[in-house]
């Protein structure tokens, strides 16, 4: 877990500097909560790092949904100012360092933390081809927008063009017109444009659709 040092002060947006005053008392909910918030946020730096964990979904979106929503909760229903929340998460966080294999110590709140996620923040869902496309395109023209055509716009480009060419040869596979394609595609892509929609959707999953087919070249 090398980043679980560096947690508190980079998700947390706080140094770390815990009060003398005696911690609040909590509800065993609040507790757990709080301890999985500690555990998602975790895990997101460790994604977001390029280390899959096994047995932890996707948590960029999520995860931080999750770890606000209880904040905020904890903070209503405790009366508490929102450092105090802060710090009693980053307590959580620094349990989980200090435990004789925090590896094992993260890996044992996957199943338990995973369902309280389930159960309060819909998982994502799983975008088509064309959902996809019109995806990583956006993202292509917010990225060029900023920094013109650098590599990482390049490659989203080249990623959408290749995700709405593979739907147009299934769609023409089944019998669709050149036209119903075309059709099709922008409705995909009208449909994402609305606030929040695509963050709705696994967007790791267009890359894994994006891949090269066997033996293939794009």
């Amino acid at each position: 877990m090398r980043f679980l040092a560096l947690l508190p002060a980079l998700f947390l947006g706080f140094s770390p500097v815990f009060a003398q005053a005696p911690m609040p008392t909590l509800t065993d909910v609040q507790r757990t909560d709080l301890r999985c918030s500690a555990a998602f946020a975790i895990v997101a730096m460790e994604q977001a790092g390029g280390d899959a964990l096994p047995g932890w979904p996707p948590l960029a979106l999520r995860g931080k949904s999750f770890f606000a929503d209880t904040g905020e909760r904890v903070m209503r229903e405790g009366g508490l100012a929102r450092d105090a929340v802060r710090t009693l998460i980053a307590a959580e966080v620094q349990a989980l360092q200090a435990a004789p294999d925090p590896d094992a110590a993260l890996a044992a709140l996957a199943e338990p933390c995973v369902a309280r996620l389930d159960a309060t923040v819909p998982p994502l869902k799983q975008p088509d081809l064309a959902q996809c496309a019109a995806i990583l395109d956006m993202a292509y023209e917010e990225i060029h927008a900023r920094e013109g055509m650098s590599a990482a716009a390049r490659d989203l480009k080249t990623l959408a063009m290749v995700l709405a060419d593979r739907q147009r040869k299934a769609l023409t596979a089944q019998g669709a017109t050149g036209e119903a394609v075309d059709r099709a595609l922008a409705q995909a892509r009208a449909a994402m444009t609305a606030q929040g929609v695509v963050d709705q959707f696994d967007i790791a999953h267009c890359y894994d659709l994006a891949k090269p087919d066997e033996k293939s070249h794009y």
